[in-house]
């Protein structure tokens, strides 16, 4: 009688190197490529988002490249479709926004998830261990992951807002009125946000010029924020400024690293209030012109 064996494992598909796969399309050089490697490890940022920032690829491109190292299918112009209720409830609201995923069908134990990063294994392996199910990734653009989530989980879609509308997010009532009232006051059309979540579900039909945002909130912080509306191309380059009760040198350094474009304490005071938004609003028109 022989011994049962048990089969080897398949070995795991080799994912070819990302700037390897940019030069053989012909979109960069390989000397171009090696140069970029070192900026983006200097900056401790993946090539692909470093890519995708400066212009050199298009998001279609980056996801099309990510959807061959991966060995997955790429897909797009997926918001326009229905997608049932129960597929929707396996992914909650705010770990789609969080890591820009969006569960797509469930067909006999398996989730087609589309993804923005196929990278973070653990939250993949996370959602499968929780609902049992076998995980099939698509790559998508970010654009795309986020006009499905506006429009399925919120039931919303991206529009245009005007010229002068900031999102105020704040989840203190007393300090929200205060701030809205000094901002209208100077001509501002203010909208305002409980929260970092209901601030990202309302941010796509206002299309605010500016936001600006608690730190410490309920559901989204001002850091998760920030980090949610940077996955959009049409809100990576507007400017958010971060209210705070307390700025140490050290999170003064953190926040303008972050991403923000300026910072506020808490109290607020007018007059610092108002330069810094004159400012913010400054910067946009030098960038995009008054009309933008």
């Amino acid at each position: 009688m022989t011994a049962d064996v048990k089969p080897s494992p398949a070995p795991a598909p080799i994912r070819k190197p990302l700037g390897e796969i940019f030069v053989e399309r012909g979109l960069l050089t390989r000397s171009s490529v090696d140069r970029l490697i070192a900026h983006a490890k200097s900056k401790n940022i993946r090539l692909g988002e470093l890519l995708e920032v400066i212009g050199l690829v298009t998001p279609e491109e980056l996801a099309e490249a990510l959807a061959i190292q991966y060995h997955v299918r790429k897909i797009g112009d997926f918001a326009k479709y229905s997608y049932q209720a129960n597929v929707l409830s396996l992914i909650p609201i705010d770990m789609a926004v969080k890591h820009c995923i969006f569960p797509l069908k469930l067909d006999d134990g398996r989730l087609g998830l589309a993804v923005a990063d196929p990278t973070t294994d653990h939250l993949f392996a996370s959602i499968s261990a929780q609902h049992n199910l076998k995980l099939v990734l698509y790559v998508a653009t970010r654009l795309d992951i986020n006009r499905a989530i506006a429009r399925h989980y919120l039931g919303q879609t991206i529009g245009g807002g005007a010229s002068k509308t900031i999102l105020l997010v704040e989840d203190d009532q007393l300090s929200r009125e205060m701030v809205a009232k000094i901002l209208t006051r100077q001509g501002y059309q203010v909208e305002t946000a409980l929260d970092g979540m209901d601030a990202f579900s309302k941010i796509f039909t206002l299309k605010p010029k500016l936001v600006i945002t608690d730190k410490v909130m309920p559901k989204l912080g001002g850091y998760e924020f920030l980090f949610a509306i940077r996955n959009i191309p049409e809100f990576r380059y507007m400017p958010v400024i971060l209210m705070t009760a307390a700025a140490t040198p050290d999170e003064e350094k953190e926040a303008l690293e972050k991403g923000f474009f300026d910072f506020v304490l808490k109290p607020v005071k007018e007059i610092g209030l108002l330069t810094r938004v004159k400012r913010a609003f400054a910067s946009r028109e030098a960038l995009y012109g008054k009309t933008a």
